[in-house]
């Protein structure tokens, strides 16, 4: 039974007149350590991607609709930015008991995913909901309930990208369903490349 999780906006539906609406950049919540499993089946943490400019979005493969034009706009970022070895790529799975690394691993090649720079996560659903709810201010529900509730009001999962810095602060969110959601996206990560970059270790 697939995992629903939403965030502010109705699966299908857009805010009227905001199809070119501008991400507010701000310092929104610090993402918590994680370590999580991606579709290579490789143990893959947050400390990995510090340094990093990267794109969450939260996804399930069993998804026909939203997750489609998603991941859609992955992959367009992700050609867009395929010189930078400092932008990275991150979709969490919202239905972990159902994607295993090896389903990860077909869709992501559905999306010609360049595994070294656009993961799929998976792992332990009470510790992707705590990142989901916790890091990225966006709720999840797995009771029957919760899940009735939320499909009563419209809602079936996020449609919200979400922007890191190379601290690893969510900075921004873009409205993935939005028309001009790849040139927003970008301009936020252009924004935060230009900034200075995590201090450097001391040398021992």
């Amino acid at each position: 039974m697939a995992v629903v999780a939403f965030c502010l906006s109705a699966c299908g539906e857009r805010s009227a007149g905001s199809a070119n609406s501008k991400a507010t950049i701000d310092r929104y919540r610090e993402v918590s350590d994680f370590t999580f499993t991606n579709q290579e089946g490789e143990a893959v943490s947050r400390e990995e991607l510090i340094g990093k400019v990267w794109v969450a979005n939260f996804v399930f493969t069993s998804c026909g609709a939203e997750c489609l034009i998603l991941s859609q706009k992955m992959a367009a970022l992700q050609n867009r930015f395929a010189n930078r070895e400092d932008v990275a790529f991150v979709s969490f799975s919202v239905d972990p008991q159902t994607d295993k690394p090896e389903r990860l691993a077909d869709y992501g090649k559905r999306w010609g995913a360049d595994n070294a720079r656009w993961q799929f996560f998976t792992g332990d659903p009470a510790a992707l909901d705590a990142i989901i709810k916790e890091s990225f201010l966006l709720p999840v529900a797995r009771t029957p309930m919760e899940k009735a509730n939320l499909m009563t009001a419209g809602f079936i999962h996020s449609n919200k990208l979400a922007i890191v810095d190379r601290q690893g602060v969510v900075r921004a969110y873009v409205e993935g369903l939005e028309a001009n959601a790849i040139d927003e996206t970008a301009r936020v990560i252009n924004t935060l490349l230009a900034e200075p970059g995590p201090p450097s270790a001391p040398t021992p």
